[in-house]
């Protein structure tokens, strides 16, 4: 993963002056004693608008989750990891015999439910398995993580992309 470096915002040093011909000394008072409201305003709209890095997924994420749905021949297990506060990441495990395929890791991109939300209950991964691509849509809801999977064929067999739902409770 590269660091990403970000906008600076950057401000006058005082508002630029109109002709004081036009004022009289009372209006010029008046904006001189404006301007640090001005400024003040200036940089808080410039921490509201710098862009800030999302706050990771809540450690609710972070386990072993096991299908509720025992004769599933979709995803049966999902391990969610944190290490040392890092980015959080995915291992699928998908229905095989006699034991289950491990579809490897994938890193997770967690979401708010708004811009200046920071409690991500909603995250996504994606898998490109070569013959098909599956986007991983978590919700994080009432103790349990609703999945869905949807993937898409790119092998050129013809076979329909599709969409599938599932609830996952946390392996104890």
């Amino acid at each position: 993963m590269t660091a990403r470096t970000q906008p600076t915002c950057t401000l006058a040093a005082h508002a630029p002056r109109s002709s004081r011909s036009s004022r009289s000394s009372r209006s010029s008072r008046s904006s001189r004693s404006s301007r640090p409201a001005a400024l003040l305003a200036a940089l808080s709209l410039c921490g509201l608008l710098a862009p800030q890095q999302a706050q990771a997924a809540p450690a609710d994420f972070v386990g072993t989750w096991v299908n509720s749905n025992v004769a599933t021949n979709g995803i049966t297990r999902i391990n969610v990891t944190r290490s040392g506060g890092g980015p959080l990441t995915v291992q699928v495990f998908g229905r095989c015999h006699p034991n289950d395929c491990d579809w490897g890791s994938a890193p997770v991109l967690t979401y708010g439910a708004s811009v200046s939300d920071t409690n991500h209950l909603t995250a996504t991964a994606v898998y490109a398995k070569g013959f098909s691509n599956t986007t991983l849509v978590m919700t994080f809801t009432r103790g349990r993580l609703d999945v869905q999977a949807l993937t898409q064929f790119t092998d050129g067999s013809g076979r329909q992309n599709y969409a599938s739902r599932d609830a996952f409770t946390r392996y104890r």
